[in-house]
């Protein structure tokens, strides 16, 4: 197959200059990744694609100046608009959320002086990570759909629930997707984006039940949930300060829900990333910071799967990188 895919696009090879090496790592990627396109002319777009992704990944990592490594996955034929479209929230969703979010994120705020201030006068630890801890859950994949907003909040309130009542649970990120939604009350919009506050407020009230019970589909349905007893609950939640001795602050507390720009983060596979145009920030996915190491460095819970990053994981390197420490969200009680 290999060999019969090479001699079929031999022409198109020659015409762009595309190695057999190229092709063979195209085919072995396609392979793995099971790609299946509409006809012959998308799949020529996908191939040109990923050569061009090739490339950038080779160059990227044979410079021994960079930080971090990159390579091949699952978006690995994406430009980087579809990348944008198909994976991060939409950017009017988010720029609206942001305008309105403020009063919602210090809600019960009021409750919780007493919390936030005795999480800051901690002695904070040279480095945390609560997978260590084991108040992590297993990496999830959100698909083609902007709904990394519910995986930040339902790994959230899985961690909370661990540290609260020691049991580890996957929660429902579908019934975030399908319920936290206008018709509700809530400024959320399914695959498009929305954010883990309103999560909160609707868990708050109805609960959120199990992953093996309302399980993920990648796209927004109807609400299947009634009732106001449908699992676990959170009480209390504060939005963390804007610096990185408050998040750490917080993260000697529990993980933190953090709003970031990703729009560089599609081909991440190790190291510590600083790839975000830090003059230009655009607050595209949600995620869940669960430490940071002794350099002060950042670590994070993907909802991309495994195969992503670090096993699911990144390091993201200190300070305000990507935007990290713009908008942030705990569970306090």
């Amino acid at each position: 197959m290999i060999l019969l895919s090479i001699i079929v696009l031999m022409p198109l090879c020659f015409a762009q200059d595309i190695s057999i090496e190229k092709l063979l790592a195209y085919n072995k990627w396609s392979s793995q990744h099971q790609r299946v396109y509409l006809n012959e002319d998308e799949k020529l777009f996908r191939q040109m694609v990923f050569f061009e992704n090739l490339q950038k990944i080779k160059e990227h990592n044979s410079n021994p100046n960079n930080t971090y490594s990159i390579h091949l996955n699952q978006f690995s034929d994406m430009t980087k608009q579809e990348f944008a479209e198909k994976i991060l929230m939409k950017q009017n969703i988010v720029d609206h959320l942001m305008k309105g979010i403020s009063q919602e994120a210090t809600h019960n705020d009021t409750n919780n002086k007493e919390t936030q201030l005795n999480s800051k006068s901690l002695i904070l630890a040279d480095s945390i990570d609560w997978r260590e801890q084991g108040a992590i859950t297993t990496v999830k994949n959100q698909g083609n759909c902007g709904s990394c907003w519910s995986f930040s909040a339902a790994a959230l309130m899985e961690s909370f629930n661990f540290i609260q009542n020691n049991t580890l649970v996957d929660f429902s990120e579908q019934q975030l997707v399908d319920c936290v939604i206008p018709a509700n009350g809530y400024y959320s919009y399914g695959c498009s984006g929305g954010a883990a506050v309103y999560c909160l407020d609707y868990a708050s009230k109805v609960g959120i039940t199990t992953l093996d019970k309302y399980p993920y589909v990648r796209i927004q349905k109807n609400c299947n949930v009634t009732g106001t007893n449908n699992g676990y609950k959170p009480k209390q939640w504060i939005k963390v300060p804007n610096t990185s001795n408050d998040l750490k602050s917080a993260l000697n507390f529990s993980p933190v829900s953090v709003v970031v720009d990703a729009t560089n983060w599609d081909n991440y596979e190790s190291g510590i990333f600083n790839g975000c145009d830090q003059s230009n920030i655009s607050l595209n996915h949600a995620v869940l910071a669960i430490g940071y190491d002794q350099q002060g460095n950042w670590i994070i819970k993907n909802s991309w799967s495994h195969y992503w990053g670090e096993n699911g994981f990144m390091r993201l390197a200190a300070n305000n990188t990507c935007g990290i420490l713009s908008n942030n969200l705990q569970i306090t009680a």
